[in-house]
C-alpha cells in the first residue's frame, strides 16, 4: 500500500465492510486496522473521530457526507445521533 506524505497508510479502494452499529454503547474501533467511514444515511452527520495519525485517545469533531469520506480513522466516540454508518478497509 502507499502512504501519504505523513506517513498514514492510504486504501484507494475498499475490499472489507461491515455495519457501525451500538454507537449508543460506547466507541466504535477496529483493533490496529483504520478504516474509512461510508456514511449510508440520506444527510450529512458529525461524529467524534480519532484519525489513524493522531494520538490515541484524542478526538476532533468531522463531518461526514453521504457515500465513502476520505478520512483514515482509528476510532469512532460513543454518540446518541441515530446513523446509518458502515466501515470499510
Amino acid at each position: 500500500m502507499s502512504t501519504t506524505r505523513g506517513g498514514e497508510v492510504v486504501s484507494p479502494q475498499i475490499g472489507n465492510i461491515g455495519v457501525i452499529d451500538n454507537l449508543i454503547n460506547g466507541n466504535f474501533k477496529i483493533e490496529e486496522i483504520p478504516f474509512n467511514i461510508k456514511n449510508d444515511g440520506e444527510t450529512a452527520v458529525v461524529l467524534e473521530v480519532n484519525l489513524w495519525g493522531m494520538e490515541p485517545g484524542e478526538f476532533v469533531s468531522t463531518r461526514f457526507e453521504t457515500g465513502w469520506n476520505p478520512e483514515i480513522v482509528r476510532e469512532i466516540r460513543q454518540t446518541s445521533i441515530n446513523a446509518t454508518l458502515i466501515w470499510g478497509y
